[in-house]
């Protein structure tokens, strides 16, 4: 009787923890983090450029270069950014890697920055 129980106590649980499989028109998680670590760094881009009725035009093919590039499309990285945001543990892990992704090309440009002066000098 005790077993008979205890599998009542154990099998829902063992259910519950299943996860859900993701869908399949969702981008998987990597490469999500790698569209919003690029997606980032063109924000930062166009934040750093003078606002023109061109830029405004040319912005959006900029923005399609980078959906382009990981072969999306915008409606699909907004469903993928809508399921994702559900899981706001799973969204937060995920802005951490992009964070890192960003920390280190932050990290490459300015190590560039520093060196290139010193091969200047080195040629005078």
């Amino acid at each position: 009787m005790k077993v008979i129980k205890l599998l009542f106590l154990i099998v829902p649980l063992l259910f519950a923890c299943e996860q859900k499989k993701m869908p399949e028109d969702i981008i998987d998680q990597k490469k999500m983090i790698l569209i919003m670590a690029d997606l980032h760094t063109m924000d930062g881009y166009m934040s750093t450029i003078i606002y023109n009725d061109t830029i405004r035009k040319n912005s959006k093919n900029l923005y399609a270069t980078v959906y382009k590039t990981h072969k999306t499309t915008p409606a699909l990285y907004e469903k993928s950014l809508k399921y994702y945001s559900m899981k706001p543990a799973l969204l937060d892990t995920m802005y951490n890697s992009v964070q890192a992704i960003l920390d280190e090309k932050e990290h490459k440009l300015n190590k560039a920055a520093i060196e290139k002066p010193k091969s200047i000098q080195k040629q005078k």
